[in-house]
């Protein structure tokens, strides 16, 4: 191992589903280094997804909400306490999309003091050492970005899921919130944070879902935010149901996916972490780019189209011509999408509830 490499960071300031999409990479760098020390800097929900995973030693936490309000002093203290472990390599697992974004990676880095910088190039990474080419949204999935910059460094292919490790204090919680639910259960998670709204698919639909696999024995349990409650009164007025929405941290709710027949949502982080835990999940796709953002280990599968089910993760997605309109090329795009928003429409609850029952069969 060079000598270099004692200290790595990884910079990945996301979300839960951002998060999750770097676990192979984590690991892979993990097993060519596994005397090394891997720190990783994230946000706030970020941490507690790293938190589960046993590649990483040590997790920072930078609040950009923080930054937004003014607050540069959580920025500096943050820049003292990079600069004092003196890393040997730092990784940045972000493309360079805008200009706001460049200049914070770039402060971050140049403050890490490292002689060693590794990232993806769209042509504005004048600042990294080990450059990958970025070749736009969706030419190959974000968690093959985040490996190939692992790669950059050393690292090989990335190891087969679970790459997560679930406490047992956590899953005792789980047990004890799932003591009343129906089992098997489906999990069905209707939210879709903040972020792109237009990934949303209607709690109607879920609804409309839920009723039908209820009928073919399995509980229904629902998890989410507490901001997610009203938006989900579809789903919770339906009887037996179990409500376990704004009662998990992410923890706890890894133990109740880890435990699901089935995982179902929107393009959103819970889909991603039930992948990453190896469970069945079908994730539906609407604006947002399928090949850049599907879970681990997914099929893309197009239910209007007569297919096999090939993958125990499914990325359920019509992929019309206008698709997608977010994460387009070297774009952002439209995260919140047209306002007919057919990609998601198109999906209704007959075919969703066919390919969970398909899956189901095929788990």
């Amino acid at each position: 191992m060079p000598a270099r490499f004692r200290r790595i960071l990884v910079i990945k300031i996301a979300d839960l589903g951002d998060a999750v999409l770097t676990l192979p990479a984590l690991r892979a760098l993990r097993r060519a280094y596994p005397d090394t020390s891997i720190d990783v800097l994230t946000s706030r929900v970020g941490a507690e997804l790293y938190a589960l995973c046993p590649a990483i030693d040590h997790v920072y936490v930078l609040e950009k909400s923080r930054l937004r309000r003014g607050q540069v002093h959580h920025l500096l203290h943050l820049l003292i306490t990079l600069r004092r472990h003196q890393y040997d390599a730092v990784l940045l697992l972000h493309h360079l999309t805008t200009q706001p974004g460049r200049l914070l990676y770039r402060i971050l880095l140049a403050s890490t003091g490292s002689p060693v910088r590794a990232g993806i190039d769209n042509g504005t990474g004048h600042f990294l050492t080990h450059r990958v080419t970025d070749r736009g949204f969706g030419a190959v999935p974000e968690w093959r970005y985040a490996l190939e910059i692992a790669q950059a460094l050393g690292a090989l292919e990335a190891p087969d899921p679970p790459f997560l490790q679930v406490p047992v204090e956590a899953r005792r919680q789980a047990q004890r919130l799932l003591k009343s639910a129906f089992r098997p259960y489906v999990v069905i998670h209707p939210g879709v944070g903040p972020f792109a709204p237009a990934r949303r698919w209607p709690a109607e639909r879920f609804a409309a879902v839920a009723r039908e696999l209820a009928r073919h024995q399995l509980g229904i349990v629902v998890t989410g935010t507490t901001a997610e409650k009203p938006d989900a009164a579809p789903l919770l007025n339906i009887e037996g149901v179990h409500d376990l929405i704004g009662r998990t941290d992410i923890a706890t709710l890894a133990a109740v996916l880890e435990q699901a027949s089935l995982v179902l949502g929107s393009d959103c982080g819970v889909v991603h972490l039930a992948a990453a835990l190896g469970r069945p999940t079908l994730a539906l796709f609407g604006p947002t780019n399928v090949e850049a953002w599907r879970p681990l280990g997914s099929s893309i599968a197009n239910p209007l189209q007569a297919a096999h089910v090939t993958s125990p993760v499914l990325a359920l997605t019509v992929q019309l011509p206008c698709s997608p309109c977010c994460y387009v090329g070297y774009r952002v795009g439209r995260p919140e999408g047209c306002s007919l928003r057919t990609c998601l429409t198109l999906l209704t609850p007959e075919l969703v509830t066919d390919a969970a029952l398909r899956l189901l069969d095929h788990c």
